[in-house]
This record gives structure tokens, sequence and C-alpha cells, in this order.
């Protein structure tokens, strides 16, 4: 007999374009045809005459008083946006705007938003504790009410999308799932490990990502297109209206890039009504686009690269860092059974010949039902079940707190190193201390306390010398002393905590999943007590 799964509904506020979908138990997806022409609605903002507008109403907009790629502004801590008339938006004021529209349409369609039990909304893998934090007050703010717990990272969701779509059954196979996810704003890497069962267990090994994706590539196009049409003696300064024609140029490069996903070459026309002069059309092929693609590329198979070490160091408990860092790629690539293209990007052939060729071993897949776009709205709407810990970004927050003072020693979402410390940690971990310089007393006694980002307060495991289950605690006492509290975070979960008076305490939060995994396990190897490493930047 299946099992009864309460419907789920998912939000996906991209940077190109926002989906709604939603999923009754075991019933079909649904994707909410909340555009006015098509499913999505365009994540496009603009002023006119003092009133800002959303959606297709902005793409009528010149494109000069029209904001493309909102969602980039949170990812880049930018809180205002400048149109192309030099007028500024504000950010928070934009993406509510964008929201609320998602809301009242969504609602319009028979699912209001803000009466849903279990919703869901994505958000870049890289993302900080207060990038996420942000995007949730402004879904409030829009007339959404949800919590921290409704917040999926994008891979993730794309990669639960896939094991529901019945790609391969959960219940008999498992393996190494790798998402690679280009969209318009970021490049999100998930890799999760499926074992299989009724259902399966689906842990989140890691997530990390970039900062560039589609955006990016349509300016390298368009810069390639500006030095083109200056071999024909334009110069776009001197032209009366500039701005309007980097515009135009840029456009066309969007135009250009989705044309080639299918065609080996593509004619790219420019307004004369702009330029003021004809303007010779270019034909742009499908090889000089990657060529321009090319260094963008590479960076994401570096990034491919680095998630899959950091998916190996989960599975390591006193074993050298060096052999990970030194592990052929050959190794690593053999980590993967399959991968899941997701993301408007992943349409580019380039993306999946090289994935294919760094990946060999694994199947590929780019389908779950949907577009390549929906995918992500699709796993948001999932209605199966998932660990949503990311043993490389855990959504916990670890506190010491005493009377009258408290002092966060980790944040939830916060990466627990930087992929260039590896080279020097004998074993990859967060280390802080807190002591009299941080307001910590030297006297009495404080306590650890550990809360998921939701804010509920989560027990934490206690392991006596043989490595068994002690006691389980709501709170751990901890003594202060002239000694310095050192607080230490492992990305198999573990946590050492030496208080002041120097005594240790072998510590695990009690939902963190203890990974078996599907192989490529390194060889453990005993190695000294890892040096302390303090965090470059906390924030």
């Amino acid at each position: 007999m299946a099992r009864h799964r309460p419907p789920a509904v998912g939000v996906d506020f991209g940077t190109t374009t926002s989906l709604v979908a939603r999923r009754n138990g075991s019933e079909p997806l649904e994707l909410l045809p909340i555009g006015a022409a098509q499913r999505w609605l365009p994540s496009l903002a603009g002023r006119q005459d003092g009133h800002l507008l959303v959606g297709e109403d902005a793409a009528d907009l010149s494109s000069t008083q029209v904001i493309r790629s909102i969602k980039r502004a949170i990812t880049f801590d930018q809180p205002t946006v400048t149109l192309g008339n030099g007028e500024q938006l504000d950010r928070d004021e934009v993406i509510v705007a964008l929201l609320r529209a998602v809301g009242e349409r969504s609602a319009a369609r028979g699912v209001p938003l803000d009466r849903q039990r279990d919703l869901r909304i994505g958000c870049p893998a890289m993302w900080r504790r207060e990038q996420r934090h942000l995007l949730l007050d402004l879904v409030r703010r829009a007339g959404i009410d949800v919590g921290a717990a409704s917040l999926v990272e994008e891979p993730v969701a794309a990669g639960l999308a896939w094991i529901g779509s019945g790609a391969i059954d959960a219940r008999r196979v498992g393996g190494r799932l790798l998402v690679f996810d280009m969209g318009g704003g970021t490049l999100d890497i998930a890799v999760l490990d499926i074992a299989p069962g009724d259902p399966p267990v689906v842990s989140v090994l890691t997530s990390t990502g970039l900062p560039v994706a589609g955006d990016a590539l349509d300016e390298a196009i368009a810069e390639d297109l500006t030095a083109e049409i200056g071999k024909n003696g334009i110069d776009l300064l001197a032209l009366k209206r500039p701005e309007a024609a980097r515009d135009n140029i840029l456009e066309q490069a969007r135009q250009a890039k989705m044309l080639l996903s299918t065609e080996e070459q593509a004619r790219v026309v420019f307004r004369r009504v702009i330029f003021g002069t004809q303007v010779p059309p270019v034909a742009y092929g499908r090889e000089r686009l990657e060529e321009v693609f090319r260094p963008q590329l590479e960076q994401a198979e570096q990034k491919l690269w680095d998630a899959l070490r950091l998916a190996r160091l989960t599975h390591v408990r006193n074993s050298s860092v060096r052999t990970i860092l030194h592990t052929p790629l050959d190794d690593l690539a053999a980590d993967v059974d399959h991968v899941l293209l997701a993301g408007g990007m992943s349409r580019i052939p380039a993306v999946r010949r090289r994935l294919a060729e760094l990946l060999p071993h694994a199947t590929l897949h780019d389908s779950v039902g949907v577009s390549p776009d929906e995918t992500v709205v699709a796993g948001l709407a999932d209605t199966g079940d998932a660990d949503p810990i990311n043993l490389y970004r855990p959504g916990f927050d670890f506190t010491l707190s005493w009377d009258g003072g408290r002092f966060p020693l980790y944040e939830a979402y916060t990466p627990l190193f930087e992929t260039y410390q590896l080279a020097t940690m004998n074993e990859p971990s967060y280390v802080i201390s807190a002591g009299q310089r941080q307001g910590v007393p030297q006297h009495r006694q404080g306590e650890l306390r550990v809360h998921s980002a939701t804010g509920p307060a989560v027990n934490i495991e206690r392991f006596d010398r043989e490595g068994k289950v002690q006691d389980v605690l709501e709170k751990l006492p901890v003594k202060f002393g002239h000694r310095d509290v050192t607080f230490r975070l492992y990305t198999d979960g573990r946590v050492i905590l030496m208080d002041g008076a120097g005594h240790s305490h072998t510590l695990r939060v009690e939902p963190w999943p203890m990974i078996e995994g599907a192989g490529s396990r390194p060889e453990d190897i005993p190695v000294p007590d890892p040096t302390v490493h303090y965090p470059f930047n906390r924030s």
C-alpha cells in the first residue's frame, strides 16, 4: 500500500523566470500557469511614470527602464540596482513586488500561497545565512507566511525531482548523484548519496556553487558582438544613446545563446533606430559561442572537482586530507554514478559534451519529465523524503551562553572551511575559540545549545571514550576557566568541545546523518590531533 504523502507547493524565484508547482500526494506534478503567455512569470521589473512594473508589464518597457536578474542583487549584497537611464531602484522593493505577483497569480489559479501547510522555496547553494533569511523576510513582506524550514537549496531540489521522477528505482538501486544546475545567475552543484529503500535515504554530502552562470555568458557574447560592431567603424560612445545600444547588443546576445542551443548558427540583427545607421548582421556560430564560453566552463569544471572532494571529506574520519587533495581526477569521476543537468544553461551542447568527457562512467540525465529550467520547482514540490542536512553547510546554530551573555560558535549555513584552506589542515573542520576577549567569564558555568535554522532546539548526543552514546542532552553544561572554550565542527558531523577546564567532550547533533556512502571512502590513516584554524570570515 502506498504511503500517504501530504500535498506540497514549490516556488522557484529564479534569476530569469519564476515558477510555481504543486503535487498532491502521489499525483502527477502540476505546474501552475502564472505567466500571461507561458507557465512562468518573467523575473523582470522596471519603472514607468513613477510606478513599479513587474513581469510581462516590465518586458514592454524601454530597455533603459528594465532591470533583469534582480535575484543577483542578493547574491552580490547590492541593496540597490541602477536602471539604464541612471534611476536607482530598491532591491527589496523590487523583489517583494515580484513575489507578490507570484502570490496573486497563484491564488488566481486556486493555490493561495499564504494558506499552504507545506510550502518550499528554493535558494542558491552558495547563499549565506543572512542572504537566506533576507529572502524569507521578503517573502513574508509579499504576504506569504513561511519559516526557514521552507528553504531548500536549488540543486538539492533538482536532485529530489530526479529521484522522484523514477529515473532509477530508488527502492532497490542507490548510488552517487551529482547535480549540475547552471541557471541564469548562479552555478549550483550538489552531491547526493542515495541509499536504496522504501523510501530511499537521501543525504546531501555537499553543495556549493559560483555566482556566475547564464548572465555572465550573455555579457561575454555581448562583448564579443561589440568588438565585431567596432570592426565596422561604429563607436558606441559616440552614439546619441550608447546605453540603449549596449542593451540592444545584450538582448541580441541572449537570443543568440538560446538559438545556438539547437542550431549551429544564429543571425544577429541590430536595430537601426538605436544605432542611427545600418549595422551589418553578424553570423554567430556555435563554435564561436563555445570559444567565448570556454573560460566560464573551465571555472565550472574546477568547482565540480571541488564538490567531489568535499563529498569525500564527509566520509573521512582521522584520515589524511592530503590524500583527498591529491586524488586523481579519474578516481573522483568514478565516485559518480549519475549526473543530472538542470537549469537553462544545461541546454548548451558544450555543457553536456564536457560533463560526459569528465565523468565517462556516469549516466547523464537532463529530464525529469519537465524542461531543465523547471527541474528545481518540480523538486521543491516533491513530497518524498530526504535528509536536508548539507554536510558542508549544516543548518544548525551552535551557541555558548551564560548568565548575561552569549557567543555564537557557529551560524547555520556557514561553510565549514574554504577549499584553499584544506592544504593546511590535517582533518577538515571549522574551529573557533571563545574566551575572555569574547566576554566569556573565567568562572562559573555556561551551556552549549544547538538550534535548527528554524529556531527549535536540537538534541545533542555525547559519546564516551569507547565511542558509544553516553547520554542525549537538550543542552551541554560547559565549565569555564582560564582556558578558552574551543569548538571544532567536522564534516562527518562530529563536534569536539574543549571547555575552560581542559575537559574534552565528543558530541554529535542527534539528527545528523551517519553516512556510510556508496563507496569512494578513502583509506583511513591515523594523524596527529588537528591544528586549530580560525575562520577568515565569519560573516
